[in-house]
């Protein structure tokens, strides 16, 4: 299936909205019963907008569930500005400075703790790691001991969301793949990614260095990017 994110999650919406359990496929039958107790009553699906890091909620009867909607491979599961997370960071953390500049430094890329360098002194992830070392080291270390927070805020909680996401669909209508988020999230912390800086299975990178420059990305730049890029094998796995 070719359609974006947006358009899987309203065709999963419309398929299950003012349905009854028996009109649906059995794929999406799988994914009611994996979650529902009881789904004799009629269906109601409705998206879930904002920040929320759940894409739809059900509710059938008295029972209500959460989900975050996934379809594709090399997924982002998060960005946000690399202030705002060190601000996260130093309030639940207290991290010293030395830590948040080296955060700036990894993210920003030329070599400035303010994104204000020449563009000539922009790198690489793997530049950085090959020539800041100690750097790099010292953010993965950090992260290393608080793994399981980070993925949990990252994945089903977000920064502003009022709705986290009690499991996670991989999949579209036709075919697809429920699993509790806290299942997802045990296996996440426990296996490692391919990359410079990794958080469990995830990588922790740049969302844009614009290293070549020009107006098209800038604005991309001081955005930290969380991907899942084996998200579609693993939560096979996970399952």
């Amino acid at each position: 299936m070719n359609y974006s994110g947006f358009e899987n999650e309203n065709k999963i919406i419309n398929a299950l909205n003012n349905k009854y359990f028996i009109e649906l496929n059995d794929n999406l039958k799988n994914m009611i019963k994996g979650s529902f107790k009881n789904y004799n009553s009629i269906i109601k699906a409705t998206k879930e907008a904002g920040h929320n890091k759940s894409d739809l909620k059900i509710i059938i009867g008295d029972e209500i569930h959460t989900y975050s909607i996934k379809k594709g491979t090399g997924n982002s599961i998060h960005q946000e500005p690399i202030e705002s997370f060190l601000e996260f960071l130093e309030k639940s953390y207290k991290i010293d400075e030395t830590l948040k500049n080296d955060l700036r430094f990894f993210v920003w890329g030329d070599r400035t703790l303010d994104g204000k360098g020449k563009i000539s002194d922009r790198l690489s992830a793997k530049q950085l790691s090959k020539l800041y070392p100690t750097k790099i080291a010292n953010i993965q270390n950090f992260f290393d001991t608080i793994r399981y927070d980070l993925i949990k805020r990252f994945l089903i909680e977000g920064v502003y969301s009022r709705s986290y996401a009690e499991f996670v669909y991989y999949g579209t209508i036709e075919e697809g793949v429920c699993v509790k988020s806290e299942k997802i999230i045990d296996w996440l912390v426990n296996n490692k990614a391919k990359g410079v800086i990794t958080i469990g299975r995830f990588t922790f990178q740049a969302w844009n260095r614009n290293i070549n420059g020009g107006n098209k990305s800038e604005h991309k730049r001081g955005v930290v990017q969380i991907k899942w890029g084996t998200i579609k094998d693993d939560i096979k796995e996970i399952k």
